[in-house]
């Protein structure tokens, strides 16, 4: 079974470098509402908040489609297509009644899907807890951004999902990040269909109000609208894309959940070399140690998050030191820092060209020693075809670039759908805090997701069998030439 769910990762991987067309035109994302549910709106937090930006009134109009006027929101999306969905299992509280909710962002206001308490779903879901406790749960759209990506699409939006995970995680509350979920039991409370949206991951918090007795109401949710281009998307993904989906996701409804946060026994773990058995450069003998890395806000920081459409000179070995240190999981949640000792989180690679106090070479970071060792081969130049887009090939030049990189000890295209996903929602993960950390150190930065994985291996002298997932370009914030500075907006190319 394990080898044929690799072939499964391996299929897909395939297409996706075969997939090299560009859509003429492509479907605008769609929000999900619930229209049959009683809504109960929340106070706006205010500009660059956790999950929005700014209330309906202050719109912004879209640079890409006419006439299309959509809500900034703080978190970043590739594409700006958003392919996540937030609900909330609500154990009571004397301000909100207990029940399952769904989020819709656009109107900030909470929909309720079935009222009573959660607490016995949960249980099935999450396993028994000792004390009373609400969730939220994330689920993935996998289709909402196909007609624009294709099959690399399904791909984008797991790396999404680990974004918005991050980005919830950086809250001061006491939370518990759960990735082992049964897709049935997740499914039957929620009323979902996996094949259109399937869920990911909860986050479980404690709950300090009296629990009524009253359980959830029998049934599923009322309808849901918004979902139309979804299953359009879902008719036109490639084949292994939908296959890679169903493999991952489809499973007996009877199956007893995976423990919490270990991986599915079906692939078996792909371990991580230790960091001193990783092959390195000629130049090992140098390594650099870094500046010590500085405690960062990363809540502040996501209210002046934006994605930069232009890189200047400029950037500090100390800012270098805290982005990286902050990627790699040494952030200010203890519920972050246990993500990144998951067995999949990616390790991470440096591309320096202009940076301050850092010689320009490739570098692997050892967050255990907070030090650089070069790893480029001697006399190697960028290959242009890694950027195929003018301006990523003048902003890579201004600072440095992050790479997550998938080391473990089998290569990504064996890894069972499971781990896949695994995999790519924590790359995620560390995109994001890395993103976070550069926006709090005073850097601006651009997250890429498409790369040519073998020409940055080459670059960075990865070791046989490792593979660039992503990539953070990371410079001084530089206003765009002939263009006014654009917030990130859903819908907006330059966001």
């Amino acid at each position: 079974m394990a080898a044929t769910r690799a072939g499964v990762t391996g299929r897909y991987l395939a297409a996706v470098r075969d997939d090299t067309g560009q859509p003429t035109a492509y479907l605008p994302p769609c929000g999900k509402r619930y229209p049959g549910a009683t809504r109960r709106p929340l106070r706006w937090p205010g500009p660059g908040s956790a999950l929005t930006g700014a209330p309906p009134d202050t719109r912004t109009p879209s640079r890409l489609l006419p006439g299309w006027h959509t809500l900034r929101r703080s978190v970043p999306s590739g594409g700006a297509f958003h392919p996540n969905e937030i609900y909330l299992a609500w154990a009571g509280s004397p301000d909100l009644a207990a029940g399952v909710y769904h989020y819709d962002p656009p109107h900030h206001c909470l929909e309720l899907l079935r009222p009573g308490s959660p607490a016995a779903r949960l249980d099935r879901l999450l396993g028994v807890a000792a004390a009373p406790r609400h969730a939220l749960l994330l689920t993935h759209r996998p289709w909402k951004n196909t007609s624009k990506y294709g099959a690399f699409g399904y791909r984008l939006g797991i790396v999404d999902s680990g974004v918005l995970l991050a980005q919830l995680l950086t809250s001061p509350v006491d939370a518990t990040p759960r990735l082992d979920l049964d897709p049935a039991l997740a499914g039957e409370l929620l009323g979902l269909d996996a094949e259109l949206e399937a869920t990911y991951a909860a986050i479980e918090f404690p709950a300090y109000a009296d629990v009524p007795g009253t359980p959830l109401a029998s049934g599923g949710p009322p309808p849901a609208t918004g979902l139309d281009h979804d299953r359009l998307g879902h008719d036109a993904a490639h084949p292994s894309a939908v296959a890679l989906h169903r493999a991952r996701y489809d499973r007996p409804a009877d199956a007893d959940p995976p423990s919490a946060d270990r991986l599915p026994a079906d692939g078996g773990p792909a371990r991580r070399l230790p960091a001193d058995r990783l092959p390195v450069g000629p130049a090992a003998g140098r390594a650099l140690d870094l500046p010590p890395a500085r405690p960062l806000d990363l809540v502040a920081a996501a209210a002046r998050r934006a994605s930069a459409a232009n890189l200047g000179p400029g950037l500090t070995a100390g800012q270098v030191a805290d982005i990286l240190a902050c990627a790699a999981g040494r952030a200010s949640s203890p519920a972050l820092a246990a993500l990144a000792r998951q067995p999949l989180y990616p390790e991470i690679w440096c591309l320096a060209r202009a940076v301050d106090g850092i010689p320009a070479d490739a570098y692997r970071y050892q967050p255990h020693h907070h030090r650089l060792v070069p790893t480029g081969p001697p006399g190697a130049a960028d290959d242009a075809a890694a950027y195929p887009h003018r301006v990523d090939r003048r902003m890579v030049t201004r600072g440095a670039t992050l790479y997550l990189v998938h080391a473990g000890s089998r290569p990504v295209d064996q890894l069972s759908p499971a781990s896949f996903h695994r995999l790519h929602l924590l790359a995620g993960v560390a995109l994001h805090l890395a993103g976070l950390a550069a926006t709090a150190t005073g850097a601006a930065s651009r997250a890429l997701g498409g790369l040519t994985a073998d020409a940055v291996a080459a670059r960075l002298g990865l070791p046989d069998g490792a593979s660039p997932l992503t990539q953070l370009l990371v410079g001084t914030p530089a206003p765009r030439p002939g263009a006014l500075a654009a917030h990130l907006t859903e819908g907006n190319p330059h966001g």
